[in-house]
C-alpha cells in the first residue's frame, strides 16, 4: 500500500487509526497465529522496552501478552494506545 509516495512501512505514525486497516503483512503473521501485540510491535519497530516505556505497562505483562497468555482488558487497551491501533486489535 502507498500512500504519497511512501509505504506504510516508511511512515512509522501511520497505523490503523489513519487508515482503517493494517498492511496486509502485518495482517498475515497475525491470521499465521502469531500474537498481536508481537506483530504490531515488531511494525512499529519497537523492542519491548521502548513499548513498556511508551504504554507504561511491565516489561513481563507485554512478555505475557506476546505469549498469548491471559492478559487484562486494561493493559491491553494501553498497549493498544502505545502501539497506535484500535482497542480491538487486542482485545478482539
Amino acid at each position: 500500500m502507498s500512500i504519497q509516495g511512501q509505504t506504510v512501512r516508511e511512515q512509522a505514525n501511520l497505523g490503523p487509526r489513519d487508515i482503517g486497516m493494517l498492511p496486509s503483512h502485518v495482517d498475515a503473521k497475525i491470521k499465521r497465529g502469531e500474537a498481536p501485540v508481537k506483530a504490531l510491535r515488531e511494525w512499529r519497530g519497537l523492542s519491548q522496552i521502548e513499548l513498556a516505556d511508551r504504554s507504561g505497562v511491565a516489561i513481563t505483562q507485554i512478555t505475557r501478552a506476546e505469549r498469548r497468555y491471559e492478559t487484562s482488558p486494561a493493559v491491553l487497551r494501553c498497549l493498544a494506545r502505545a502501539l497506535r491501533v484500535r482497542d480491538d486489535l487486542l482485545l478482539g
